[in-house]
Formats: structure tokens, C-alpha cells, sequence
């Protein structure tokens, strides 16, 4: 057994039950960071909220569950334990738990600027959202300044640091280390694109409002009547799914299911085209860098990380946060299918040699030992 590191999370299993992970960005790179932080010879701990205390086995990984929902009682309980099992080392995996009882000298992992969402005409809505956002910055500003390192997985927290700090962060402590992907056998979807059976669109992602599920689905109201021949779908879950379901319950051109996350790059093989149509808090996301893994062209909106992967009209197309410019986007590559065949092969060169699994992993390794942080010695 190893040295013990703990692991902060708000969401890793479920919550509810634990019986089984969570299908999300940050739960897809947890994963791989606790493999990569055993294979480094430690043995990860996670802590995170949930309804009732529990203690799972996840391959090498210890979870726990703080028995509270709370996400500041789990913040308290998680370093009593850490500080009861003398556990040396901390990865702050996210920004919600570690507000108040953190530690410097450890590892932030930023996510993205989550901050960033817009503000309705309610004028009390709109002056909890503000205090909201300024808490939220000032907490992930602060945990930055006062770790070790933090990483951040897309550059926009990275100038925004720099823009609040200045000379007072050292640029050693500080690593921009984008999510991965999965690159797919060129075989396994490169017969979609010799295809005349029409053409493919996914939304591949949680039905919530800040992943543009209202937005895309808007679009796909404008595309219908213009692209005959035009098949959707929207691979997930979350609560927009009613919402979803009724809006296309008499359109058989629509379909609305659960793909379990292991069956992801199936459906993303066959898919023409990946929309990726986040409003705010956003990252690498993992949904674009897997439809890129999969040989799809991906549509994206300018938020967050998403410019990060996406080279407008190289490996795919930009548009703003509007259902009608997302429209001609997907008209305009569903026209020009061989436009469209370019940039999804562009997508799967740089899914291949800038953002596989390997290459993350020897990013992140490196950054762990040049920080000090993570070696077992």
C-alpha cells in the first residue's frame, strides 16, 4: 500500500446511492487521475458529498462519502479525517470543497471559469447571481494564489489570474494542462463520411441549461424544415430531458436517449456532426474532444475552454451562443460535406497528437514531480 493522498471532489459516484460513477467532464478526469496517481505508487482517497455516509472501493482508489449533501460540512469533515489518518498531501479537484478549511501549499485543479453565466431581469435574482459570481472568483482566485500548483485545463483562469495578481503569482506554480481524448481506429468511423443515408447531428452531453441543451434544441426547430434529410440526436440526461421529449415527441427525425458513456464513441463513430453549444462554465470539454476522437466535425460555441480545441474553419466551426447562427453553421457543413469530411480529420490529427490519454498523462506526471509534490519518497 502506498502513501496516502486525499482527493477533494463534489461529485465523483453517486451521490444518492454510490453504486455507480457519475458520467461527467470532472468525473471522466478523476478517474484517470486517481489510475495515474496509483501507478505513480500512491493510494488515492477520495472524499466527497453524499446523502449517507459510505466507503466504496473504486479499482485502487478509496471513496468516501461525507454522509452530508453540504458541500462546506463536507469541506469540514473531509480535513478531519485527512488530519486524523495523517494524510500529508492534498488535490483540491474542485473549487466547491476546500473553501474554508484549505490548505496551502497543495494542488488546485481548475476547471474553468464558472462564473461566467448571464443574469435574468428579477432584480433580487440578479443581485444574488453577482454575489454569487464575485464569491466564486474570489475563492478560486485565492486557492490558486495559495497552492503550490494549480492546474487549469483551459487558458481563460489562467489570464484571468494574471490579470488579478500580477507579479504576485509566480508563473512556476501555475500549469494550463488540457483534458484528453480517446482517439477511435480510424476504421471504426471512417465509413460514415462514403455514406448517402443522410446526414448525423449529436448533442452528446447533460440536458442543462448551461450546456446548451434550450439552445441547441431551438436550432434544431430552424433546421428541420431546411435539411430533409437531417437525423438528431440528444445522447444524455439531466433535467431537461422532459422538456426535450415533449418539444420532439411527434418528430421521428429527433431522438432522445441515455448512451451509457462506454457506448459514447458507438454513436459518435456514426455521427457527422458534433454541436457543442455551451453558455457558460466551461472548460476542454471532454464532449468536444470525444466527437474529435471519433472523426465528427464539431460545432462549438466561443465559451470557456471550447476555443482551446476548436481553430475556426480548420477542425471545425465557432459560432455564438445564438440558436440561429448555430443553425447555419450545421446547414452550412451539411451543404459542403466534403468541408465537412476536412475539418472532421483535422479534428482527429489533433485528437491524436495534441490531446490523447498518453500524452495527458506525461503532462501531468511531470507537472506533479517538478512541483514537488508527488513523489513517494
Amino acid at each position: 500500500m502506498g502513501t496516502e493522498i486525499a482527493v477533494l471532489a463534489h461529485a465523483f459516484a453517486d451521490p444518492q446511492s454510490s453504486a455507480e460513477l457519475n458520467l461527467g467532464g470532472s468525473e471522466t478526469w478523476i478517474t484517470e487521475f486517481v489510475r495515474l496517481l496509483s501507478g505513480m505508487g500512491f493510494s488515492p482517497v477520495i472524499y466527497q458529498p453524499s446523502a449517507k455516509s459510505w466507503r466504496i472501493g473504486f479499482e485502487q482508489t478509496e471513496v468516501v462519502g461525507s454522509g452530508t449533501l453540504d458541500r462546506g460540512e463536507t469541506d469540514r469533515l473531509a480535513h478531519q479525517e485527512i488530519d486524523r489518518r495523517r494524510i500529508g498531501r492534498i488535490v483540491y479537484a474542485s473549487s466547491f470543497i476546500g473553501e474554508k478549511h484549505f490548505r496551502p501549499g497543495n494542488v488546485f485543479i481548475q476547471h474553468g471559469i464558472h462564473w461566467d453565466y448571464g443574469q435574468t431581469g428579477n432584480p433580487f435574482v440578479r443581485l444574488r447571481d453577482a454575489l454569487a459570481r464575485r464569491r466564486a472568483r474570489r475563492r478560486d482566485l485565492q486557492m490558486c494564489l495559495r497552492s503550490r500548483l494549480t492546474i487549469c485545463v483551459d487558458t481563460n483562469f489562467i489570464n484571468c489570474a494574471r490579470a488579478e495578481f500580477g507579479p504576485r503569482l509566480n508563473p512556476a506554480q501555475i500549469r494550463y494542462i488540457p483534458n484528453f481524448s480517446v482517439p477511435q481506429d480510424e476504421p471504426l468511423w471512417r465509413d460514415k463520411w462514403r455514406a448517402a443515408e443522410g446526414i448525423s447531428v449529436v448533442f452528446a452531453r447533460r440536458f442543462e441549461s448551461r450546456r446548451g441543451a434550450t439552445l441547441f434544441a431551438d436550432a434544431v426547430e430552424r433546421l428541420l424544415p431546411v435539411l430533409p434529410g437531417l437525423r438528431v440526436t440528444f445522447a444524455g440526461s439531466g433535467s431537461l430531458e422532459g422538456f426535450l421529449r415533449e418539444k420532439f415527441r411527434e418528430n421521428k427525425c429527433v431522438e432522445i436517449r441515455k448512451v451509457p458513456h462506454a457506448d459514447m464513441p458507438e454513436l459518435l463513430n456514426k455521427t457527422h456532426i458534433a454541436v457543442v453549444p455551451s453558455l457558460f462554465s466551461e472548460g476542454t470539454a471532454f464532449s468536444c474532444l470525444e466527437a474529435m476522437a471519433s472523426g465528427c466535425a464539431v460545432i462549438a460555441t466561443e465559451v470557456g475552454g471550447l476555443g482551446n480545441l476548436v481553430i475556426p474553419d480548420y477542425n471545425g466551426l465557432i459560432s455564438r451562443p445564438l440558436s440561429d447562427e448555430l443553425a447555419r453553421a450545421v446547414v452550412s457543413l451539411a451543404n459542403d460535406m466534403a468541408r465537412a469530411e476536412t475539418m472532421a480529420l483535422r479534428g482527429y490529427d489533433m485528437a491524436c497528437h495534441a490531446f490523447p490519454l498518453s500524452l495527458w498523462r506525461g503532462r501531468m506526471r511531470s507537472a506533479l514531480e517538478e512541483a514537488g509534490i508527488c513523489s513517494t519518497k
